[in-house]
């Protein structure tokens, strides 16, 4: 029964392992959930694309 439950839900990736596209992706699904980027998780993703992007 648990193994059911574990391949059903999705396998979350942590900040630190997301590619420059993925982090692109989940900005811009902040901007229509949220309504902008003033979220903890939003400012840390943007903190982790200007690191990638130097």
């Amino acid at each position: 029964m648990a193994d059911e439950k574990q391949e059903t839900t999705p396998k979350r990736k942590k900040m630190n392992a997301l590619t420059l596209a993925e982090i692109e992706a989940k900005l811009a699904e902040c901007r229509d959930k949220q309504g902008g980027l003033d979220s903890t998780y939003a400012r840390q993703l943007l903190a982790r694309k200007k690191a990638l992007s130097s």
